[in-house]
């Protein structure tokens, strides 16, 4: 039976971990971020998120380095306790994201619906999208790989650009940039803010699922900093830009620009749409561009490593048999891809139906700290039930920072959903219900599969 290829390298993954958060989604939640601080100050929440997103990876390189699998946090959590929690928690992640890149996709069409108006309807932009990703990753890891490297590599370049651009030309609109609690704002909004801000590093621990592809494994801790540091970056840079550019009710949709338009669900079109002043034309080229790259760049990642930890599920017997097939010629698990490709499209026209894509944010970040506690529990048990098991990476400063971390991470889970907008308590929701189809999955569909498999 084939196997996937050993051929990704330390930059590789960091690109693969930032790149799913390069999403035009993430520009949405660094406004959310901005909201919830005063002044200038959301760029402390972001740094703050990426701090203890640095605790989450340390616990993570191990566990990848005591397992090198495909199927990640399953494998570590199913290690520390049970089968069962483990592919409960796991799946409910999985689809999560993916249905997260639903609301991406609606973000996404709806920025070239309003560039192009005359233009294909938006729900055409959202299947073209997911149609040409799934067709680059059936092609081969090399392939998606690469594309990855040149997508995440120019985002970069050009969130950074445009931010130090704004700052240059409006420099800092409000005076506090150093006091997150001052002005009327609580250490409560603060907290919100920054479990707000771990949305903006969704993704990073998902290059776990890339081990079985790695030259080596210390590529995997190495390639999560990476990721984390490239994040942070771009993100508080562009928090200050966004706020200075633009007054935050507007980014944030509850009043029009000058133009009379709301800009909520794409705050970056009026962002630019700022910067670039008297040079319209350049402006809109550059919106278009940095939607595409944007949600490019984010679909590709989630994409190549979600379909990696699909895969691992079905080869174990969690999953239907068919995720498990390997292309014989580009050695990619492609039937994992495809499934993955119509579960997006799917979740994304509903989302066209239905709306409600902002729930998602909170959504993402809930999952997101939950399974970060569920990592740091990991590491603790499987220090005491597996002491002897070989670790090429440990965490520093164990017990300590594991304690701290599930400590920090169940405060953001509560805070996440804490807050009075309506949009948390649907994204509470989203999760729960995900979560439910997961437990149904668990106990009553893959004593099927086995049973069926023998």
């Amino acid at each position: 039976m084939a196997g996937l290829k050993r051929i990704l390298k330390t930059p590789s993954v960091a690109f693969a971990g930032a790149g799913f958060a390069f999403a035009t989604m993430s520009i949405v939640a660094d406004v959310q971020v901005a909201s919830f601080m005063p002044g200038n100050t959301g760029w402390i929440a972001v740094l703050t998120g990426a701090v203890v997103c640095l605790l989450a990876a340390s616990c993570f390189g191990e566990l990848s380095g005591m397992f090198p699998t495909s199927a990640g946090v399953r494998v570590y959590i199913q290690k520390a306790f049970n089968e069962k929690l483990a592919t409960t928690l796991s799946g409910a992640y999985i689809f999560t994201v993916i249905a997260a890149s639903g609301a991406e996709a609606y973000v996404f069409g709806s920025v070239f619906q309003a560039l192009i108006p005359s233009g294909p309807p938006l729900w055409i932009w959202m299947l073209l999208a997911f149609v040409v990703v799934g067709l680059i990753n059936y092609r081969g890891i090399e392939l998606s790989s690469g594309v990855q490297n040149l997508l995440s590599l120019t985002m970069f370049i050009f969130l950074v650009s445009a931010s130090l651009a704004a700052l240059m030309q409006f420099g800092i609109r409000f005076d506090n940039w150093y006091n997150p609690v001052a002005d009327g704002a609580t250490v409560g909004g603060f907290i919100t803010a920054v479990a707000i801000a771990i949305f903006l590093y969704a993704g990073f621990e998902w290059v776990t699922a890339l081990s079985e592809e790695t030259k080596d494994q210390s590529v995997i801790p190495k390639g999560m900093v990476g990721s984390i540091i490239i994040l942070c970056i771009v993100y508080a840079l562009l928090n200050a830009a966004l706020v200075s550019a633009v007054p935050k009710e507007v980014l944030t949709g509850k009043e029009p620009w000058i133009d009379g338009l709301f800009y909520g669900a794409r705050p970056h079109v009026v962002f630019i749409k700022v910067v670039f002043g008297q040079y319209k034309v350049f402006g809109l080229i550059a919106v278009g561009c940095l939607s595409f790259l944007a949600s490019m760049t984010s679909f590709n990642a989630g994409i190549m490593t979600t379909s990696r930890f699909l895969y691992a599920m079905s080869r174990d017997k969690a999953m239907p048999k068919y995720l498990s097939k390997i292309h014989m010629e580009y050695f990619t698990p492609y039937a994992a891809v495809i499934t993955l490709v119509v579960i997006a499209i799917t979740s994304s026209l509903l989302l066209y139906a239905f709306g409600g894509f902002d729930s998602f944010t909170f959504t993402v970040a809930g999952s997101e700290t939950m399974i970060y506690v569920m990592a740091a529990l990991s590491v603790m048990k499987l220090r005491k039930k597996s002491s002897d098991l070989k670790r090429p990476f440990r965490v520093a400063g164990y017990p300590i920072t594991t304690i701290a971390m599930a400590v920090i991470f169940c405060l953001l889970c509560v805070m996440v959903f804490a807050t009075p907008e309506a949009e948390a308590r649907i994204g509470l929701a989203i999760l729960l219900v995900i979560i439910a189809a997961m437990s149904v999955h668990t106990i009553f569909i893959i004593p099927y599969f086995r049973r069926a498999s023998k």
